[in-house]
């Protein structure tokens, strides 16, 4: 890997990388956008004859971006391995909810998450769990004694669209917490929790309704 990306010019050329992102609606982790950038300076100075340091004045900040937003685009097979990727969250709005119902929707994520883990998608199931993460700890902020927690409104906007992607999953593709291929009648305990799932995301559509009243 180039050993350049430790210098002025690489930790700039990542920062203005995550810039051009966010400007396409993603959020990316930083060291994903290093590597990809080290993995590109490396390609430049080898097919080009030349060393790191010269090659990584080659490599703009928006070559970098169309290349991991290409490799991130949900249509195309392997961006489920993607999982350094998130959308941007939008509505930095705030609003308080039940802990009880924040409760359920920790469980909703980590339902999800384990469905996608299970079949192999990398990037939804590491997104469930960084939300279920997120819940939690607006939870515990307050203690356990609190009966309400202030969580974003994007928050549940992101919920409800994985949510409901992994039940579709369930129910199209033929994902199930058991992927065995032993039959089973798994099939019909997983039909069964992507209503569950449905249901725990209009709970969350309801939640965030709120917000606009």
């Amino acid at each position: 890997m180039a050993d350049v990306m430790g210098t002025v010019k690489g930790k700039t050329l990542v920062a203005q990388t995550s810039a051009v992102l966010l400007t396409r609606g993603l959020e990316v982790e930083p060291v994903a956008v290093r590597n990809v950038i080290a993995h590109m300076v490396d390609t430049v100075a080898e097919r080009v004859g030349m060393d790191a340091e010269e090659a990584i004045h080659l490599v703009t900040s928006e070559a970098v971006a169309d290349a991991i937003v290409a490799a991130a685009d949900q249509s195309i097979e392997g961006s489920d391995s993607v999982h350094s990727v998130r959308p941007v969250r939008v509505d930095a709005r705030k609003i308080q909810a039940p802990t009880r119902i924040l409760g359920r929707l920790v469980m909703a994520a980590s339902q999800a998450g384990k469905y996608a883990s299970l079949n192999e998608d990398g990037r939804s199931a590491a997104h469930a769990m960084d939300l279920a993460t997120e819940i939690g700890v607006a939870i515990a902020a307050d203690g356990p004694s609190a009966e309400e927690a202030e969580i974003p409104v994007g928050l549940l906007d992101e919920l409800v669209g994985l949510v409901e992607l992994v039940a579709g999953r369930v129910e199209t593709d033929g994902w199930s917490i058991c992927p065995c291929g032993e039959q089973h009648e798994q099939g019909d305990i997983d039909r069964k929790v992507a209503v569950v799932m449905r249901g725990d995301a209009d709970l969350a559509r309801v939640l965030r309704s709120r917000v606009d009243l």
